[in-house]
């Protein structure tokens, strides 16, 4: 039972730290970085999808965003953007690009609700290759894959409870 409350759940496909996290605890953490560190605020919209994404290149046109990251490489989405249909693709909004100083707070916010609202809660921080991306979520979710666990509570440890209970053993 005190693994409910003390527990730190770890995602079994790569190792990261699944946790939820607010919009508050993510402006703390990125205003915790050296001043006059540059930053992009991504929406991870689309991760790991075969196809051309055309349709979603329109939608992320129509809301008015004018960048975007395919693949690693930035675009504007006003260029011709080809990609192949038979590949994974990785496609970020890129929400805005901020130098880290005191006052950024509510543009940040903002950045940062907007990412986590179009990516249905998700966002990253990309430090143009200076340092490893942060990644956020509000969900209890892995940052990275997207597996999910709900929060951690008592009767998910219980052997009384089938909560807790593997569902492939389970008859």
């Amino acid at each position: 039972m005190l693994w409910a409350r003390v527990g730190t759940p770890i995602c079994p496909n790569d190792g990261s730290v699944i946790s939820s996290q607010s919009v508050d605890q993510m402006i703390q953490q990125i205003m915790q970085l050296p001043e006059r560190t540059k930053l992009q605020i991504f929406s991870p919209i689309v991760r790991g999808k075969k196809g051309e994404h055309k349709k979603i290149f329109e939608k992320i046109k129509r809301e008015g965003f004018v960048r975007v990251q395919v693949d690693g490489e930035n675009y504007d989405i006003d260029d011709d953007i080809e990609l192949d249909k038979n590949k994974s693709h990785d496609i970020n909004i890129i929400i805005d690009r901020i130098v880290v100083k005191e006052g950024i707070n509510n543009r940040l916010s903002d950045s940062l609700e907007a990412a986590l609202r179009l990516s249905g809660g998700y966002a990253v921080a990309d430090f143009l290759g200076e340092r490893d991306p942060m990644m956020f979520s509000e969900h209890y979710a892995c940052p990275v894959c997207g597996f999910t666990v709900g929060e951690l509570e008592p009767r998910l440890f219980s052997f009384n409870s089938p909560l807790g209970a593997c569902p492939t053993v389970m008859v």
